[in-house]
C-alpha cells in the first residue's frame, strides 16, 4: 500500500518536482550574488562551504521560499483522493485508515529528503558553473565555528540536513492535517503562509519567538553557537537557548502531536460525505 501511493504521488507530480528543480537553480544562481555582499568581507572569495552553508541557512528561503514551493509539491496529496473520488475505492480496501494517513506521511518524509537532495545538487552545479574555489579561507559564522571549535563540517552538514529534514517533514504534516480537516489545498496555502509570517516575525523582529516558530527552527545559523560567530555587536540573549537540540525537540514534539491528530481524523471522518 505505501509503496504504491509512492508511485502514485510520483506519477502525478514529477513535472512540479521538475519546475522546482529549476526553480531552486535560479535560487542559487540569485544567492551566489547577493551572499557575498550580506554575509562576507567586502573583497573577499566566495568560496563553496561558504556558499553552501549561506544557501541552507539564507531567512528568506528557509521562511518563505522553500515552505511554499513545498506546499506546492504536497499541498493537494490529500485533497485530490477525495476530489477525485479515488480515496472512496481506497479505503474500503485496505486494511485500515491509518494506514492510508501513513502512506502520506512516508511521502512527507521522502519529499522533505528529495527537497533538500534537489537544493544540494543545485549548490554543487552552480558552484561549478561559476567556478566557486573548492579552497579557500571560510568568513561565514558556521563554518568558521565548525573549524574554530575543532568539529568537522561534515558533522555540520549533518547538523543542518537533521534540522532541514525535521523543519519540513513537520511543515508536511501540518499542510495533511490541514488538508484532513478543511479538504481544500487553498486552506494549506493559507496555514503555510500564516506560518510564514510567523516566522518572518521571530527572525527579524521579535527574537523571544523564534522559540515557538517552527519554521525558524530549520536555520542553523540563528542556532547557538554559530550565531555568535558572525554578531560583532551587542549579543540578543534569546540566542544562548537556541540551539539544535532544543529545535530537534522542539520539532520531534510537533511532529508526534500531529501525527496523533492525523490518525484520529483519519479514523473518525465521515469519507462518504467529503468533510
Amino acid at each position: 500500500m505505501i509503496n504504491y501511493m509512492i508511485k502514485h504521488y510520483f506519477c502525478l507530480n514529477y513535472k512540479k518536482w521538475i519546475y522546482t528543480f529549476v526553480a531552486l537553480h535560479i535560487l542559487g544562481i540569485v544567492i551566489k550574488y547577493i551572499a557575498p555582499g550580506i554575509y562576507l568581507p567586502k573583497g573577499t572569495t566566495l568560496v563553496f562551504f561558504d556558499y553552501l552553508f549561506i544557501y541552507l541557512s539564507f531567512p528568506l528561503v528557509i521562511i518563505l521560499v522553500l515552505p511554499i514551493i513545498y506546499c506546492y509539491l504536497i499541498g493537494d496529496i490529500i485533497t485530490r483522493d477525495f476530489k477525485s473520488g479515488y480515496i472512496e475505492l481506497l479505503l474500503p480496501r485496505i486494511s485500515n485508515r491509518i494506514t492510508y494517513f501513513i502512506s502520506k506521511v512516508a511521502i512527507v518524509y521522502i519529499t522533505s529528503n528529495l527537497l533538500f537532495l534537489c537544493c544540494l545538487v543545485n549548490i554543487i552545479i552552480v558552484s561549478f558553473l561559476y567556478k566557486i574555489p573548492f579552497k579557500g579561507k571560510c568568513y561565514y559564522e558556521v563554518v568558521t565555528c565548525s573549524i574554530k571549535s575543532g568539529g568537522s563540517i561534515i558533522t555540520t552538514l549533518i547538523q543542518q540536513y537533521g534540522l532541514f529534514i525535521i523543519t519540513f517533514s513537520a511543515l508536511g504534516l501540518f499542510i495533511l492535517i490541514i488538508s484532513l480537516i478543511f479538504n481544500n489545498s487553498v486552506y494549506s496555502f493559507i496555514g503555510v503562509i500564516l506560518l510564514v509570517l510567523q516566522g518572518r516575525n521571530s527572525v527579524f523582529d521579535d527574537h523571544s519567538k523564534m522559540f515557538f516558530s517552527p519554521i525558524a527552527q530549520g536555520i542553523l545559523s540563528l542556532h547557538s553557537p554559530f550565531y555568535f560567530y558572525g554578531s560583532s555587536n551587542k549579543i540578543d540573549a534569546n540566542f544562548e537557548n537556541f540551539t539544535v537540540s532544543y529545535s530537534m525537540k522542539y520539532l520531534w514534539v510537533m511532529l508526534l502531536l500531529l501525527f496523533v491528530i492525523g490518525c484520529f481524523r483519519i479514523r473518525n471522518m465521515n469519507i462518504a460525505r467529503k468533510d
